[in-house]
Parts: structure tokens; sequence; C-alpha cells
């Protein structure tokens, strides 16, 4: 049984779906088909409608999964019970109170994603890392292919492990060992493990996750990537000295931070202290580089001249690479930006595209 409260966040969020401008962008982007959104907007009315719709398609693309393993073909079967994962994913994002509803989709979803990792010709395991007495859960992927290095994945606050399964492949088809935890505030760390999200725990977080990656892969380096509040928390991470280099899309410069009004609704049932923020301060930039910042210059979320200054601020070797037609998160150029952002870290051309 959902509060009042929960509800009319509940149909708020549903009503931006519908009449707002790039809601559907970030999800479009991480594999939610674009056809079925605009067939079926205008039904997008309610939160039946949206489970239905969703489950839907979930329960199609488990069937495709299922017959391509059934023909062994089993890159495409890892894929459709990923993309079936990413739809219970959807529907359990939907719902903002930390209740047996929401983890019931949740399990949806990481069901999916558990079934996905036994077609993997990678090695995948879930680890559970208790860092300053509290427990955050993960995965470590690490391609049977000769690994040339540690990708850790940094989520942004509202979204978990399993959304952004599209850069844990990309990786980990180039040679990367990829880390990627939920942190506080995200997935399992926040439903299961009840962290939520403040400056000092995911700054321990992070901290911890980097001592991890470098205690199991010791002759290893050990990079960055993370996106959005992501973006902004590898940019605090990459002072530790074991960090080789750091990727960042669309790190929010500060406080200023333009949220939508249904975002910030949201944002009580993850956040310890919504007032207190939570972005990093970005104190001693100077001791932050070998750094990639990728922006849209169409970002409604911040202001461009702030990204700016904050990139000043970082020490050499840096590159600031901007898309002239992009938003938050440079949505639509992610497929060639984390190619370049791999050729990069493999010490290649970043232009070769």
């Amino acid at each position: 049984m959902m509060d009042s409260n929960s509800e009319k966040i509940i149909q708020k969020t549903i009503l931006s779906s519908v009449l707002q401008e790039g809601f559907w962008s970030r999800w479009i982007a991480h594999g939610i088909s674009k056809d079925v959104i605009n067939k079926n907007l205008s039904n997008l009315v309610s939160l039946d409608e949206w489970i239905n719709l969703f489950q839907k398609e979930a329960k199609n693309i488990t069937s495709q999964a299922l017959k391509h393993a059934y023909n062994k073909n089993y890159v495409q079967a890892e894929r459709c019970y990923r993309l079936s994962g990413q739809y219970y994913n959807l529907i359990q994002w939907i719902f903002p109170e930390l209740n047996d509803l929401k983890m019931s989709w949740y399990n949806e979803c990481l069901e999916a994603f558990k079934e996905a990792d036994k077609q993997s010709e990678d090695d995948i395991i879930k680890h559970t890392l208790k860092i300053d007495d509290k427990e955050y859960i993960g995965r470590i992927r690490r391609p049977l292919r000769e690994q040339s290095a540690i990708v850790i994945i940094v989520n942004p606050i509202d979204s978990n492990k399993e959304e952004l399964y599209t850069y844990e492949t990309d990786f980990a088809n180039a040679g990367f060992i990829v880390i990627s935890f939920d942190g506080p505030g995200q997935g399992e760390t926040l439903l299961i493990k009840q962290h939520k999200a403040n400056k000092g725990n995911w700054a321990s977080f992070l901290n911890g996750i980097i001592k991890f990656a470098h205690e199991e892969f010791p002759e290893l380096p050990i990079n960055l990537f993370g996106t959005s509040s992501g973006g902004a928390w590898v940019i605090e991470a990459g002072k530790h000295p074991l960090v080789s280099k750091i990727v960042s899309v669309s790190p929010p410069p500060g406080a200023s931070i333009h949220l939508p009004d249904y975002f910030k609704d949201r944002m009580s049932n993850i956040l310890e202290d919504f007032e207190k923020g939570f972005l990093p301060d970005y104190k001693e930039l100077q001791l932050v580089n070998n750094i990639i910042v990728f922006h849209g210059l169409q970002d409604v979320m911040m202001n461009n001249q702030e990204l700016f200054n904050l990139y000043d601020k970082l020490s050499y070797e840096k590159r600031l690479i901007t898309y002239e037609d992009e938003g938050h998160c440079c949505n639509f150029k992610l497929p060639e930006l984390r190619h370049r952002a791999i050729n990069w870290l493999k010490g290649e051309s970043i232009n070769d595209v």
C-alpha cells in the first residue's frame, strides 16, 4: 500500500514522461525502444498502464532470450535478458517509496540479469563489499580475453548498476575488467542494505571501491568512468593516488544544478538530507589530472560557463569534448562517446570513431 505522497509523485512523474521534452532520452539511450514509447505515450496515464506496458515488453524480450539460448546464440540471449531486465528496472524506478512493491519489481530485474550472466562467456560475479561498517552490493565482470586495465563505473544518483549495462558490455568487450557497485542511495545497496546517500558516505564508498579494485587486481591500472552526478564523483575520486585515468560525462559543476520537479520529489527516499546536497564540494581540483570531460552544450540542467570554470581548475593532462546538439549525459552520442573513451583509456587516438 502506497501513501498519498508517493501516489502524487508517481502521477507527476508519469505526466512529465508525456509532456516533458527529453524525459525519455535517458531510457532510450539505455535500451528502451523508442518505437514502444512513441506508440504508447498517449496511453501512459496511470501506474497500471505504465506497469502493463513495460511488463509486456519485458516478457516478450524474455521469450526472445529463451529462443536464442535454445539455439545456442548466447550473445543474443545475453543481450535480450539484459534488455528485459531494463524494462523491469523502469517499472521499479517509477516507485519513489522504498517498499515491497518496488523491491518485487527490482527482483524481476535482478533475475533477468542473473540469467544474462549465465549466457556470458565472461566471468561475472556478484559481490558484497563492507566499507566503514556499511555493505555495498556490486558486480565484477572479468572478460576471458586479455585484460588491459580496470574500469570502475560510477552511476548517477537515482540509477543503479543494472541500468548502465551497455557501458559494462562495451568496456568488457574492449578487454577491461568492469567493476560496478550500487553506491549509497542506489539499487540493492538502498533497497536491501537501507543505506541512503550523503556526501560523506559517497566519498568513503568510492575510496573503498578503489582500494578493493587494487587489492583484487594489483597489477592493473584503475580507471574511473561516471555520468551526471557519477561524473562529479569520479572527479572527486580522481584525486586518489591509485587512479590512472578519469572519464567524466556531464558532471554538474555545483549545487546550482537544475533538477526537474519530479526528480526532486523523489530524492527524499534516496538522500539523507536533500538540503545538504549530493554532489562533492570540488576542493583541491589541482590534484585531478589525466581526465577527459564530455559535455553537451544544450544541457539545461547546468550552466555551460560554470562547467568550463570547473574544467579550468583541473590539472593537465586533460581534455574537454563538447557536442553542439547534445543535452545532459550526451545521450544520443553515448556509443561514440564510449568508443572514444575506450580508445583513450587504451592509449589510442580519441578521434578514431
